[in-house]
């Protein structure tokens, strides 16, 4: 079984890179775009969701060299094969990767967050019971999240 250490890493100026343009992708993304905006899109198809928004996007197959200069990967397709593709690609070049839905082939996992200016609660299961993480981060967000001072305080 793996085992995941809770971490926050800094991801300003630091290439992300999701290989997977559908409803998949969109759900990591969601978050990852609250840190940063450095993400680049690759698929042979992107939803209407994603477009647009200052992502870059490039329309194309996944190739090995398409990880080259990233820091962090997504591979987020509904293609299992292409996801342990990109894993093992990933490996090779030393580049910690998510295997979105797959706990067991990731490098690394993301928890169910809040976030209010710089502060941030993150709830995680050890990736074990994505449903429980994402009831008990609702639930905190409703019973804290009106409580929190402002920023500034």
């Amino acid at each position: 079984m793996k085992v995941f250490l809770p971490l926050n890493i800094r991801v300003d100026n630091k290439k992300i890179l999701f290989v997977g343009g559908g409803k998949i992708a969109l759900h990591k993304i969601q978050t990852i775009e609250k840190y940063t905006r450095n993400i680049t899109i690759i698929a042979p198809e992107i939803i209407g969701e994603l477009q647009g928004k200052g992502f870059t996007e490039v329309i194309k197959r996944y190739e090995p060299s398409d990880l080259d200069g990233f820091f962090l990967v997504y591979a987020s397709t509904n293609d299992h094969e292409v996801n342990r593709r990109v894993r093992d690609d990933a490996e090779a070049r030393g580049i910690m990767v998510n295997v979105v839905d797959n706990r067991e082939l990731s490098d690394f996992i993301s928890p169910a967050i809040i976030r209010k200016g710089e502060m941030t609660i993150a709830v995680s299961s050890n990736g074990q019971n994505v449903k429980k993480s994402v009831e008990w981060r609702n639930r905190l967000r409703d019973t804290v999240l009106n409580d929190w001072p402002d920023v500034n305080d």
